[in-house]
């Protein structure tokens, strides 16, 4: 049987890259050439942390754009041909258990991992999304991540002039930032501790930025906001340092989304009385295949041009995952066919 390269979590804090079967496609599914596959914290912390219940050996990425090679039985039943470009959610669903039923396929009972960081993926229909003809396959491997964000801001739901800062400008945050710049947001605040990363935020329209390091973020917070503090706070760094602080900088009536993915074994002080005094709310964000057309439409008005930092050969992916640790840059991509 030929053989593909493939990214695998082979062994707590390890990657490699292993020679694997391409397998052909059955019914319902398709065999996609991948194109380009971009690097997620999500796929780091599988590798440091066990997040998502990821145990050693699995294969890994779930961010992914390609074209269509093969069909399997009934996949063309769905619409999809020979040479459709695509994109791919990270796992499958089935449409009969309850939780899709209940119209939550993000949380389906019988779902597969897609493993994307590879030269080719087979998966089921539901995990496939087409794309337009002309599409940039760079610019379209990101529309999972972005999908995320699209679903924090239906979340949040941002009212027009409302003021809103954003923790953390790395890949996903620079993505949630772009979102949040075409939401009518107000006094848009950019929250990094890195140089590069705020004068992106900048690059991209925030309108101010903190160094949580150098600066006195919650006097810095009521300087920006005239004492009242913002009316939405978005944590996308996932440290636990910037978890507290967050709250702290919420005004009254506020509302501070939880986007990122926290260390599972962190537990966050809350002071339920100055939650209260707020009249606050908290909201945490996962995602859904639900709004995949949506995100689709909107790839090209996000200035995915400046996040995009790197792109590395697949070849390379167990450098590539090194690299990500050094915050260097916002995202990095895999190009699947070195």
């Amino acid at each position: 049987m030929e053989k593909m390269n493939q990214v695998w979590f082979a062994d707590k804090d390890k990657v490699e890259v292993r020679k694997v079967d391409i397998p052909a496609p059955g019914a319902n599914q398709v065999k996609v050439k991948i194109a380009y596959a971009a690097l997620c914290a999500t796929d780091i912390h599988m590798v440091s942390m066990g997040i998502l219940g990821a145990k050693p050996p699995m294969h890994l990425g779930h961010e992914a754009s390609g074209i269509i090679e093969e069909l399997g039985d009934g996949a063309e039943k769905f619409g999809f041909s020979i040479g459709d470009k695509v994109v791919l959610f990270p796992v499958t669903s089935c449409g009969n258990c309850k939780a899709c039923k209940r119209g939550q396929p993000q949380y389906c009972e019988n779902s597969k991992d897609t493993g994307a960081f590879a030269e080719y993926v087979v998966t089921d229909v539901s995990a496939v999304f087409k794309i337009p003809p002309d599409a940039d396959l760079m610019h379209y491997c990101l529309t999972e991540p972005a999908n995320c964000t699209i679903r924090a801001m239906d979340l949040a739901q941002i009212s027009h002039g409302a003021s809103v800062a954003i923790s953390g400008i790395g890949g996903i945050g620079s993505i949630l930032l772009n979102m949040i710049l075409l939401s009518g947001a107000s006094k848009v605040t950019a929250i990094d501790p890195v140089a590069s990363k705020r004068q992106l935020a900048l690059d991209m329209g925030a309108q101010n930025v903190i160094d949580p390091f150098q600066e006195n973020m919650e006097e810095r917070a009521m300087d920006i906001t005239d004492g009242d503090g913002f009316d939405f706070v978005f944590e996308a760094s996932g440290s636990p340092k910037a978890a507290e602080p967050a709250l702290k900088i919420m005004g009254k009536g506020g509302t501070v989304v939880y986007f990122a993915v926290f260390p599972p074994n962190y537990q966050m002080p809350l002071n339920l009385y100055d939650l209260y005094m707020k009249e606050g709310r908290l909201q945490t964000v996962f995602t859904t295949t639900t709004i995949m057309p949506r995100t689709i439409n909107l790839i090209p008005r996000l200035q995915l041009d400046k996040v995009i930092g790197k792109v590395m050969p697949l070849s390379d992916a167990v450098e590539a995952f090194a690299l990500f640790e050094k915050s260097e840059y916002p995202k990095i991509l895999l190009d699947c066919s070195k």
